[in-house]
C-alpha cells in the first residue's frame, strides 16, 4: 500500500510548488527581458512657479521609496499670486483665491496608491537661501499610472490660522513600474510559509500512511 501511494505523494508537493512559483518566475523573467520603458514623472504647475522647484527621480518602482523635495520662494510666489488676483475680474481668480496671500505657507502631498511620509501639512523649513524647503518620502504601493498633488496651505487677510486657504501648487503624473524583487521581499515570506505548511502536512500524512502500512504488514 505504501509503495503504491509513494509516487502520488512525491508528485503532489511538486505540483503545488509549481503552481505557487512558476507564475511568479515567468512574470519576473518577462519584465526583466522585455520590460516596457515608460515616461519619467511629469510636473504640471497650477500656480505661477517654475516646475524646477520640485525634485523627482527619473524612474519610480513599486514598493521602492523615493524622495520628493520642494524648494519654493514663498515670498515671490505670494507676490505673483497677489498681482494676478488684483488684475483678475471677479470670479476669475486662480483657484478661488481673492484675498491677499502671505508668504507663510504649509505644504502637503496627496495621492492614491501611495504611502506618504509625513502625510499631514508641513510647516516651512527655512534654509540659508531664500527658498523654503520641504521633503517627503513616498512609497508606491501599486503599479500603473497615478497622480500626486502638491498642495499649499496659505494664510490670507480673510482666513483664520486654523482654516487656511488651500490651493494646488502642482500635479505630478507618473508611471509606477513593477518591482518583482521588492514584491518578493514583501510577500515572498507568505509563499514560503504556505509551502512549508503544505510540505509539513504532506510529510505528516506520509508518516501516518507508513505506520499503517507497517502495522498491516506485521498483522
Amino acid at each position: 500500500m505504501y509503495k503504491k501511494d509513494a509516487p502520488f505523494n512525491m508528485v503532489l508537493p511538486t505540483l503545488i510548488a509549481a503552481i505557487l512559483l512558476v507564475p511568479f518566475v515567468m512574470n519576473f523573467l518577462a519584465h526583466a527581458w522585455f520590460g516596457e520603458k515608460h515616461f519619467p514623472p511629469l510636473v504640471k504647475m497650477k500656480l505661477p512657479a517654475d516646475s524646477s522647484v520640485i525634485t523627482l527621480p527619473r524612474e519610480v518602482k513599486q514598493f521602492k521609496p523615493f524622495e520628493i523635495t520642494l524648494r519654493l520662494d514663498t515670498k515671490e510666489l505670494a507676490l505673483r499670486i497677489n498681482d494676478i488676483v488684483k488684475k483678475s475680474q471677479p470670479g476669475t481668480e486662480p483657484q478661488g483665491i481673492h484675498d491677499e496671500i502671505f508668504p507663510e505657507m504649509q505644504a502637503r502631498i496627496t495621492g492614491d496608491a501611495f504611502s506618504i511620509d509625513p502625510p499631514e501639512p508641513q510647516i516651512q523649513l527655512f534654509s540659508n537661501q531664500k527658498e523654503t524647503h520641504w521633503s517627503w518620502i513616498v512609497t508606491p504601493e501599486k503599479k500603473g499610472r497615478y497622480e500626486l498633488s502638491v498642495k499649499l496651505y496659505m494664510q490670507t487677510t480673510e482666513t483664520a490660522s486654523g482654516h487656511p486657504q488651500t490651493a494646488d501648487l502642482a500635479e505630478i503624473q507618473l508611471f509606477v513600474n513593477e518591482n518583482p524583487q521588492a514584491w518578493m521581499r514583501t510577500y515572498g515570506i507568505w509563499y514560503i510559509a504556505l509551502t512549508l505548511l503544505i510540505a509539513g502536512w504532506w510529510w505528516k500524512k506520509r508518516q501516518i500512511k507508513r505506520r499503517k502500512s507497517e502495522q498491516g504488514a506485521s498483522d
